[in-house]
């Protein structure tokens, strides 16, 4: 792997933006595949040594991601009969139907979910509709599952919140403040269960421990033993959880 003066990465010569950015706040490396570049977070103190090493060990796994993103890209959703999305894991399959009443609806039957729109809904407007209606009922069931494991989990854990809300976030699934404010990624519905709750694990921890400290994932694997697998999953297979 080369960085060339021109912030871009060369890993078996395939040409990836890149950018790095340092601050005295960050507290450990950040690397992260975007649409559009590849992006590291590193705290001041780690040389230029340290990073071109951490570069090299992960060149493997960011030249994988930046594929997927752009192949990920290149594929068009057309938001018809027949496409396929994840919830829970799980792969369904979209149907629309065609109703008299005038509200849009979303039902999962089985391995199907159904949209119903509006006779009178104008074509040119569909696709628009239905990926409107689409992503409002995943929030929805975000926000019913992941409300049910995070009261469980935090009672399990004995730890308290202040508020929890979802966000739209493109690199983080899951935040949490020093106000004890806890943010969830909703697209993480589309994830296993299990997934969902590593996620929700790994914030309440950080009620105890607001850090990575040895401590904190010492925390994390007392509730999920299997964590690591979970946190490589996400790393792996992240970007699929989009439309």
């Amino acid at each position: 792997m080369r960085l060339n003066n021109s912030c871009q990465l060369s890993i078996n010569g395939q040409m990836i933006p890149y950018e790095e950015r340092r601050s005295a706040r960050y507290q450990r490396i950040t690397l992260s595949v975007l649409e559009d570049r590849v992006r590291i977070s590193v705290p001041k103190k780690v040389s230029s040594k340290q990073l071109k090493e951490l570069l090299n060990a992960k060149q493997e796994w960011i030249l994988k991601q930046w594929l997927f993103q752009q192949d990920s890209l290149k594929r068009s959703v057309n938001f018809i009969d027949g496409e396929h999305f994840l919830y829970r894991g799980n792969t369904i399959e979209l149907k629309i139907i065609r109703h008299p009443g005038q509200r849009k609806k979303v039902i999962l039957e089985g391995q199907l979910l159904e949209v119903y729109l509006p006779w009178d809904s104008p074509d040119e407007d569909c696709a628009q509709n239905i990926k409107a209606a689409l992503i409002a009922w995943y929030k929805f069931q975000a926000r019913r599952v992941l409300e049910d494991k995070l009261n469980k989990q935090a009672k399990q854990m004995q730890v308290t919140f202040q508020a929890f809300r979802l966000k739209d976030q493109k690199t983080s699934w899951g935040s949490c403040s020093s106000k004890r404010n806890l943010n969830f990624n909703w697209r993480i519905i589309m994830a296993p269960d299990a997934a969902c709750d590593y996620v929700i694990i790994h914030e309440l921890a950080h009620l105890t421990h607001l850090n990575h400290s040895k401590q904190f994932w010492q925390r994390v694997e007392a509730f999920m033993p299997e964590y690591a697998h979970w946190k490589k999953w996400f790393k792996d297979h992240g970007q699929e959880l989009r439309f």
